[in-house]
């Protein structure tokens, strides 16, 4: 063989594995293995409650609502009182199911001692989802960004990373314990944990953490029949967001959850949305688009020329 068509199958080869067998393992995952392979439907045998961090708003709404729709009593967990109260009104009323509210700021660290006395009263337990969270309220340089002070980092880390680590150490033995097939505990991170993102620094190391607990938690619980999932999301129509338009790539946080909660069992780590799965493969093969895209609109809030 020449060294001209060794190169050119060399090439070949790379760019199939580089390229076309990711993309068309995600469309089979998103197709026909969240059609055939899901294990949503398993939840409702595994416990009576869920519980939802963040549940007031957004994604977490979304995901007790759909719970709910799948029969399970829902724990709802926020610090917005009066959106905790009408969305277990709205979830009794629509779903019949029971509902439980819990006002918690998940900013402070002494909170946790109570919380578990809440859930040990929950007689099964089918899933936790780890939703809430803090970001930016804009784009920023680390170093001197006004609003990054010692308070802000500590905030950001306790609820995006201490909340999740805690609960799921509250939640994970009562599982275990139940022994029951098809449990699971669903970690909300992001799509900026996936790669390193400028101008988001710290809020994307902190999703990079529950994607790496997620894949570090799993191992030690493989003999169990629990699942546990990191959820990876690009732009959804929240207030985190920012982004108040719905569209294919930005969807509704009902449309999203639909969509996520499918996902169970199918991917343990997934961007839970095609549209995103799709955006996601692009931007992490060319991992300097979201860089200079992150670096353009900075510049461009700041009014800083090249």
């Amino acid at each position: 063989m020449s060294p001209s068509k060794i190169l050119f199958w060399s090439a070949a080869t790379i760019v199939s594995w580089k390229v076309v067998y990711p993309f068309m393992r995600m469309l089979f995952m998103f197709t026909i293995a969240k059609k055939f392979y899901s294990k949503r439907k398993q939840l409702k045998n595994a416990g009576e409650w869920a519980i939802v961090t963040g549940a007031a708003a957004g994604i977490g709404q979304a995901y007790a609502r759909e719970l709910a729709k799948d029969g399970l009593n829902i724990m709802l967990i926020d610090i917005d009182e009066a959106g905790l109260s009408s969305m277990a009104t709205e979830l009794a009323g629509n779903f019949s199911v029971k509902t439980i509210t819990f006002i918690c700021d998940f900013t402070r660290d002494d909170i946790y001692g109570i919380l578990e006395k809440e859930v040990d009263k929950l007689p099964s337990i089918a899933c936790l989802v780890n939703n809430v969270g803090i970001c930016y309220p804009r784009l920023a340089r680390f170093d001197n960004a006004d609003f990054i002070d010692f308070e802000f980092i500590r905030n950001l880390i306790n609820c995006n990373m201490h909340s999740m680590t805690s609960l799921t150490r509250i939640v994970l033995p009562r599982l275990l314990k139940q022994n029951k097939h098809g449990s699971a505990i669903i970690n909300l991170s992001s799509f900026t944990g996936l790669m390193p993102y400028p101008y988001l620094s710290l809020y994307s190391a902190s999703k990079a953490f529950i994607q790496h607990f997620v894949k570090s938690l799993i191992p030690e619980v493989k003999d169990s029949n629990i699942m546990i999932q990191a959820v990876c999301p690009l732009f959804v129509t929240t207030k985190l967001s920012r982004k108040s338009t719905p569209s294919l790539f930005v969807p509704t946080p009902d449309t999203y959850v639909r969509s996520a909660l499918d996902m169970l069992g199918v991917e343990e780590v997934t961007n839970g949305y095609l549209p995103h799965a799709l955006a996601g493969f692009i931007l992490l093969l060319f991992p300097t688009l979201a860089v200079r895209r992150s670096e353009g609109v900075y510049k461009e809030m700041n009014h800083i020329k090249d």
